[in-house]
């Protein structure tokens, strides 16, 4: 029966991606894959010496994830298609299902580990890490890091038996960061394991954080090869992809917290998705009064929720309602701008507490069948809005009209589908997609190149010139990448 239940979880997490099998790479996927020195020479020593775009044209970034790029150069030369490498993405998805089913298994009771999982499994929140190639980043880090909590939590426990365990755990948190560096979000989750832990009689501080040293000590050595591979500081993303990169820390932070409740909201309801929330789909709020009063509120809400799961003897609902926002810690925009404001790849981690949270929920239904029929139609749904999501990436044309629609104030997506119906040889139906986007940031070249081949191609050549003009004009005062996708 046992092995039932994992089959079957299994199977939730493959079937919704089955029809995505066969679409192309698109986007960062081409950019990373079309690339020789991955492809031939990438191996175990020297993908620790670069950084992640190196061989292409964006070399140089401050991006370092040599296990993603050797993953994916293996990958390549074992299954050099499409199809080889969606594949280990959808395995690496099904493994991270079964390792979070583990993970609540060790704190809630196995129906509402199951349902968690299996939400989990469906949830059209975590198909952009699946569907895009480069998004094993995201699957690989969840998965290695829920290795290491689990084997971290049960110290002490009546599972932990054998000294492997220790070294296990912080080798499996060394490989999560290789994978991916928002990965080190695991000492916040595990911060936040202690906390509530201690908060319901727990073990002593002091012996708790002697344990944790050695995650420390391998922070520290993962994060000295990256200085060496990339610099130690970290480069100003573009406001174009980041608009809270041009405003100040408080602004930005308390802009976070909102933020965060946009990914909750999506985690609840999933109807709108899409691959670029840039400049200008969500604006930024002025931080008097709105965006700190937001932010309190917020913040005040999720804390009181907390003590009150504590307060009641909820341990484990306290811990994963908790690891939601922590696991938002590195890449929420909190303490540092990162390289976009908004992206759903961002919540597979987060996902799995709030996965797990709906678990236990769905597990205090009384009544069995009432309990069920719940699992039941969330399952379905949910795994229905995945696979609606893997037909938006069949193709170029209709991930970017997806976008566009889903998202359209993001000037990117905007310029990405003007440009793409401009190829098509419908210059007409692209000129009022490029126009909205110069309107929206008359500073983006790129966008006004794409507008003036358009209006060359409509014959208008006065227009034309006028936008190559205003490309030029634009592109000698941009300080960042302006390129669309």
């Amino acid at each position: 029966m046992k092995r039932l239940y994992w089959l079957a979880l299994v199977a939730l997490a493959v079937l919704p991606y089955l029809r995505s099998i066969g679409s192309p790479l698109l986007y960062d996927d081409r950019t990373l894959l079309d690339n020789r020195w991955l492809v031939k020479e990438a191996g175990p020593v020297s993908v620790f010496q670069h950084d992640y775009w190196f061989g292409t044209r964006h070399a140089g970034s401050d991006l370092y994830r040599p296990l993603t790029v050797l993953s994916l150069g293996w990958n390549l030369r074992a299954m050099p298609t499409k199809e080889g490498i969606r594949a280990v993405n959808i395995a690496g998805h099904a493994v991270a299902t079964l390792a979070l089913f583990w993970m609540l298994g060790t704190l809630v009771a196995p129906g509402a580990a199951w349902m968690g999982a299996a939400l989990f499994a469906v949830h059209p929140l975590a198909s952009e890490a699946v569907l895009w190639a480069v998004g094993r980043a995201e699957i690989f880090a969840a998965l290695f890091g829920l290795v290491a909590f689990v084997l971290f939590a049960q110290h002490g426990t009546k599972a932990d038996r054998g000294r492997w365990r220790a070294p296990v755990s912080v080798a499996a948190f060394f490989a999560a960061l290789c994978f991916k560096e928002s990965a080190s979000t695991w000492l916040v989750i595990g911060g936040a394991w202690i906390a509530v832990d201690r908060a319901t009689g727990g073990a002593p501080v002091k012996r708790v954080w002697a344990r944790a040293l050695p995650y420390g000590l391998a922070f520290a050595t993962y994060y000295a090869l990256r200085a060496s591979a990339v610099g130690w500081g970290r480069l100003q993303p573009p406001g174009l992809d980041n608009p809270l990169a041009e405003v100040d820390g408080a602004t930005r932070a308390a802009n976070a917290v909102l933020l965060f409740a946009r990914y909750v909201g999506k985690m609840l309801l999933p109807r709108t998705l899409s691959v670029d929330y840039g400049f200008d789909q969500i604006p930024v709020v002025a931080l008097v009064p709105w965006a700190a009063l937001g932010a309190l509120a917020i913040a005040a809400s999720a804390i009181a929720a907390v003590i009150v799961l504590i307060r009641r003897g909820h341990k484990a609902a306290a811990f994963l309602f908790a690891f939601v926002p922590c696991a938002f810690a590195v890449t929420g925009n909190l303490a540092f701008p990162i390289g976009t404001i908004f992206a759903e790849r961002l919540a597979y981690t987060p996902l799995l507490g709030a996965c797990g949270l709906a678990g236990w929920a769905l597990a205090s239904i009384p009544q069995p069948s009432l309990r069920a029929a719940a699992a039941g139609v969330l399952v379905a749904a949910l795994g229905a809005r995945t696979v609606a999501r893997c037909g938006d990436f069949r193709s170029l044309t209709a991930l970017s009209e997806a976008t566009a629609e889903a998202s359209p104030r993001a000037v990117k997506a905007l310029v990405n589908a003007g440009r793409t119906r401009l190829r098509l040889g419908d210059p007409a139906a692209a000129q009022p997609l490029l126009e909205r986007a110069v309107g929206l940031r008359p500073d983006y070249a790129g966008a006004w190149r794409v507008l003036a081949d358009t209006y060359a191609a409509l014959g208008d050549e006065a227009r034309a010139g006028e936008a190559r003009a205003n490309a030029s004009a634009a592109a000698a005062r941009a300080t960042g990448d302006d390129e669309p996708l």
